[in-house]
């Protein structure tokens, strides 16, 4: 494989400098500076306005590592129950994948038919009358005219309402074999939207869910962005990217751009590097590419609603939203082709918490364009913009006055406009706080409170160890109160006093107060975690004093919290699908869905318009938590005694039920064979048929034995 022909031509077309298409498109580079300028302005205003906020989410995040704020002393005691309760909770929601299901809008598909059996029954009736009268019609023979002498064919006596039910039938079926192509077609999305998310590189869908849970019970809200990779072309994903060797290549071209540039030294480490990639790249047979849905779990406090955002769900009267990103100058070139020689703004790596520039910190009078010279291996703090009004998305950098990228509409095209959705469990209505607290902001009183509680018992007890003094000069010699204290056990120790004197008299023991139980009992404090965020003492670990009545009333109000906490999920992850759904339809081209799907795969051409409002997946509800097979199976009994005694239920169906929730993986279409009776009735038949050589014989003829067989006659006792 030649990499400078094939691949390397390939990657060169990904991205280019945002200047190079400036020219033709009628601004001036003084323009678009300003309009830089005044994004970057909106963005950091918008952070500013929303600081309060992510200061809360890392100190949440601190209480639910460590299980106490930083100004707690390491030395102290800490019991991390905000972080168990994270991890349960995050456990009790999201144990597996949720399972998505095609639907589709409802329409009323049938212009003459009433939707009604019977009606449809008394058509076909009705028409087979037709036929039959059409039938008799020509075996009859014609009628001559006496004067003419022409002979006239019998025209047959057709019922009444043959032509309705003509108009009806032809209705029926045209209605019929368009719900059969919508549900195919629905089924063709739904193995399509399985395959994406398995297709999820480096972190696969359930553990990006998981960890999206996890954030939202942490920091009180958690986001996933959708994009759409293709073979081709710039990655529209800044941090998660198929398998493939996308990031490789962008790698390699800018190393190779840097060796143009005379920018690499003959014998630099990156010379190097590039020779032995190129060399490795040709030995391969081939470079893979994919294409396909891309779903991105941004963190917490790097997405930047609009100040006047009323509510994150759907992000209500919001005009623009920002992702906040941080990389190496050789990473922004590899992304969008910009060497950043006229100058950004440097950022720490760990722009988090104890960075030396932050966003808030270089404000609009401080805008700079420093050489990258004077900050040597500083970040570049990139933000991608979506904004609303003008329907574009812009990706710019903090301190560079031009785009990264040429501006341009959104990667996919979703109803909202922005392809970013919010899951937050603790929505209330606020006028003032646009995120929700989570739950380790509502329990971190209870928190604080337990720790102060062992902490405060652990200091206690140090005081009240034993203690003993004695009267100054009691022993000869003053070394040995301090031998004393550090005697070890069952060891003997000579000591400098009269041997008349009593060491009972000399050592007193001296009174020190007595640690009470009860000025640390920490039952209140689950008491009160119970109601804040319905989780009881018992499922800490802890031992509960409570009768099993109360602990009964409360494992059903934390199954309530949960069960709303598990409609928020379920509502999140069906929008989720079926914007997935619409970016799908939109993007993937049918030799792609019949190459992922199979031959069977029904995939029209589809406007926007029918993208959005034709057929869309949703989420079945609690598909994602853990499944209760006993009670599954429970239902299964009581209802199967029933759908057996129904007229023309298929048993391939019942076999597939049946399999599904004992939650076996048996290959039904292999195990079924058609014309074969069951083995129950082949049995029934072998047993029916007289055996050979005994016909008539009733001592080997059990057929002939009447009703109860030879199967009970006396049999000899067992020795």
């Amino acid at each position: 494989m030649d990499f400078e022909d094939d691949s390397a031509g390939q990657a060169d077309t990904s991205a280019a400098p945002a200047t190079n298409e400036a020219e033709g498109s009628g601004q001036t580079p003084a323009q678009r500076a300003a309009l830089v300028k005044q994004i970057l302005q909106t963005i950091k205003a918008d952070k500013k306005h929303h600081e309060k906020a992510f200061k809360r989410m890392r100190r949440d995040m601190q209480v639910a590592m460590w299980g106490a704020e930083k100004d707690w002393g390491e030395d102290k005691y800490r019991a991390n129950i905000a972080g168990r309760h994270v991890k349960q909770k995050t456990a009790a929601l999201y144990a597996k994948n949720p399972k998505a299901t095609a639907g589709r809008r409802e329409t009323l598909d049938y212009a003459v038919w009433d939707e009604n059996p019977q009606s449809l029954m008394l058509a076909y009736q009705t028409i087979q009358a037709g036929q039959m009268a059409v039938q008799q019609a020509q075996m009859t023979p014609p009628t001559l005219d006496p004067i003419f002498g022409t002979a006239t064919p019998a025209q047959p006596q057709l019922p009444p309402g043959f032509d309705q039910a003509m108009a009806l039938v032809q209705d029926f079926q045209q209605g019929y074999q368009r719900r059969q192509f919508v549900t195919k077609y629905g089924k063709t999305l739904e193995v399509l939207f399985a395959y994406a998310l398995q297709q999820q590189k480096p972190l696969d869908f359930k553990r990006g869910m998981k960890q999206t849970v996890r954030r939202a019970c942490t920091c009180g809200v958690a986001y996933v962005e959708l994009g759409f990779q293709r073979e081709y072309g710039p990655r529209p994903g800044l941090t998660e990217t198929l398998a493939d060797a996308r990031a490789r290549l962008d790698h390699l071209k800018r190393l190779a751009h840097e060796l143009a540039e005379g920018e690499i030294d003959e014998d630099s480490a990156e010379r190097a590097e590039l020779e032995m990639s190129v060399q490795q790249l040709q030995q391969e047979p081939e470079v893979i590419m994919q294409e396909g849905l891309l779903i991105d779990f941004p963190q917490s406090t790097k997405v930047i609603p609009d100040k006047l955002c009323k509510s994150l769900d759907g992000f209500v009267g919001a005009r623009h939203i920002s992702i906040e990103y941080l990389f190496t100058t050789d990473e922004v070139e590899e992304l969008f082709g910009v060497d950043m020689k006229d100058g950004y703004t440097s950022y720490n790596s760990n722009a988090g918490s104890s960075r030396e520039i932050s966003a808030n910190d270089v404000m609009d009078d401080d805008y700079e364009w420093s050489l990258p010279q004077e900050k040597k291996a500083g970040m570049v703090c990139v933000w991608k913009h979506y904004d609303k009004a003008s329907g574009l998305c812009y990706y710019v950098a903090d301190g560079y006055k031009d785009f990264l990228r040429e501006p341009a509409a959104p990667d996919v095209f979703v109803e909202d406009f922005w392809p970013v959705y919010a899951l937050t469990f603790n929505a209330v209505e606020s006028e003032d706080e646009l995120f929700p607290p989570s739950d380790v902001s509502l329990m971190l009183d209870m928190q604080k409170e337990h720790n102060r509680s062992r902490q405060g018992m652990r200091e206690h007890r140090d005081a009240a160890r034993p203690r003993w003094v004695y009267a100054n000069g009691s022993f000869g010699d003053e070394e040995d109160p301090l031998i004393l204290k550090n005697l070890k056990p069952f060891e003997a120790l000579g000591l400098n006093i009269d041997p008349q004197s009593e060491i009972g008299k000399i050592l007193q023991s001296l009174p020190v107060p007595g640690v009470d139980p009860n000025l640390y009992a920490t039952e209140q404090i689950f008491t009160d975690t119970q109601l804040v965020v319905g989780a009881q003492e018992a499922q800490f670990g802890g031992v509960s004093k409570a009768t099993a009545t109360e602990s009964a009333i409360a494992a059903n109000s934390s199954a309530s919290s949960d069960g709303s906490s598990i409609d928020d999920l379920d509502s999140f992850l069906t929008v989720i699908a079926r914007a997935s759904g619409q970016i799908l339809q939109r993007e993937m081209s049918p030799e792609k869905v019949t190459e992922i799907v199979g031959p069977g795969a029904v995939w029209p051409e589809m406007s926007l318009a029918d993208i959005a409002s034709e057929v869309f997946l949703e989420v079945e509800a609690g598909s994602t938590g853990k499944p209760n097979q006993a009670i599954e199976i429970n239902n299964w009994k009581q209802i199967l005694p029933m759908l057996l005694q129904m007229p023309g239920l298929e048993p391939t169906w019942v076999l597939r039920e049946t399999l599904r929730r004992l939650d076996d993986r048996m290959d039904v279409t292999a195990a079924i064979a058609a014309g074969i009776p069951s083995i129950v009735s082949m049995n029934q038949q072998k047993q029916l048929a007289p055996p050979q050589g005994a016909q008539g014989d009733p001592q080997a003829d059990p057929n002939q034995q009447g009703g109860e067989g030879g199967n009970n006659a006396p049999q000899p006792p067992r020795s």
